[in-house]
């Protein structure tokens, strides 16, 4: 038996970029000596810093003890004097306080800028009353701590990488090819002179009831044997292909309509509905639902009444909502065997019809007794006549 071996493709040559950032962190202290000497002064005197640098940058700080816009405040200028700045900037002013606790300190404000010249200023404002006490103003000078990182995108790093295609998952085909060379099995089954063998945890995972079955009476067995009645082996074979593959074998997956697929679709239906395999079940629902007919509607809809299949029933019921399809469902053998194993099929038919056109309301809503008597008629004179002619011809 040949096996699925998973391909590799050949081998993929990645490259891959990185950037690199690097940061540069700095500080300088100004200390603003005589501060109430400039503070009536006016707006155009200030105390200004030595320039510095940090970064890569040259900066300088100015003190304004008196602003025109705003006389309660004091204000710090933060220039460069670099002609451009083109990396990514973080200043932080700080006000210091005298006792030299940090927690004491205040803190005017942090600005991050990226990409500018040297003609653009950065301002931090302090109030009056924030300053002037005397934990941050002794002897007439305060200082501030003018902190300054720098992030410098450096070097563009490329590396090559080796790698392969991830083949898809062949987990099914393993499955399935454990199934069939049969190693390992720990369980066979019985229909009629067939015998099948298959793997109990498989079997418990998939179906509640062989879980029930297997680590329920049974648990601890070894060998075992079990007789499946009312079931034919291909039906079984298919439903074991399931569980184990998650997919339907391909005599079921074959498309068009032929009664022979009609009836592994109706059989593997009532196979999944006894051993709970809710999604086989509900891929022959719809597998049934796209096989509706004339002949094999109500056999369809026993068949769904029967196993609980809501689905495929509603189906059914949409199917014959037209009164001429309908009326050619109730002349066919299996209706009348339906109506009479559940007669509520009925009342839902006349419920499913009763909103649709006024022709017909007529025909199965306020005549549907009459209709259904005489189709019931009709049908039986056939019988009767076509029983006759048999008779007649072998005389």
């Amino acid at each position: 038996m040949a096996t699925l071996s998973p391909s590799v493709s050949p081998e993929i040559r990645e490259t891959t970029a990185t950037k690199l950032l690097e940061s540069c962190k700095g500080s300088y202290l100004f200390k603003v000596v005589g501060y109430s000497s400039r503070k009536g002064l006016g707006v155009d005197y200030s105390f200004s810093s030595g320039i510095f640098t940090i970064g890569g940058y040259k900066w300088i700080i100015h003190c304004y003890p008196q602003l025109y816009c705003r006389k309660d405040q004091i204000g710090f200028d933060m220039g460069v004097r670099t002609n451009y700045v083109k990396d990514i900037v973080k200043i932080t002013l700080t006000l210091l306080a005298q006792d030299a606790k940090a927690s004491s300190n205040y803190h005017l404000g942090t600005k991050a800028v990226a990409n500018f010249y040297k003609n653009c200023h950065f301002r931090f404002y302090i109030r009056r009353e924030t300053l002037e006490p005397s934990q941050f103003l002794k002897h007439d000078s305060f200082t501030i701590r003018c902190t300054i990182e720098v992030i410098k995108q450096v070097r563009l790093v490329e590396s090559k990488m080796q790698c392969c295609e991830i083949p898809p998952s062949n987990l099914s085909q393993q499955l399935t090819s454990l199934l069939q060379t049969r190693e390992g099995v720990d369980v066979s089954f019985k229909l009629d002179e067939d015998i099948i063998h298959a793997h109990k945890l498989m079997l418990a995972a998939r179906s509640p009831v062989f879980k029930a079955q297997f680590f329920g009476p049974m648990k601890g067995k070894k060998n075992t044997s079990i007789e499946v009645k009312g079931m034919d082996a291909s039906i079984f074979e298919a439903m074991l292909h399931f569980i184990y593959s998650d997919s339907l074998p391909e005599f079921c997956e074959e498309k068009g309509y032929t009664k022979s697929s009609l009836a592994q679709a109706q059989h593997l239906l009532v196979a999944a509905d006894r051993y709970g395999l809710e999604r086989l079940k509900q891929i022959c629902e719809l597998k049934l639902s796209e096989f509706i007919d004339v002949d094999n509607l109500a056999t369809t809809l026993t068949l769904a009444e029967q196993h609980n299949c809501s689905e495929l029933k509603a189906a059914c019921i949409e199917f014959v909502k037209d009164p001429k399809i309908l009326g050619a469902v109730v002349l066919t053998d299996d209706f009348e065997h339906m109506i009479k194993s559940y007669p509520t099929v009925l009342k839902e038919l006349r419920q499913k019809n009763h909103g649709n056109s006024l022709q017909e309301k007529w025909f199965i809503g306020k005549f549907s007794p009459q209709v259904f008597l005489f189709s019931f008629i009709l049908h039986a004179i056939g019988r009767f006549l076509r029983t006759f002619w048999k008779r007649f011809v072998s005389w």
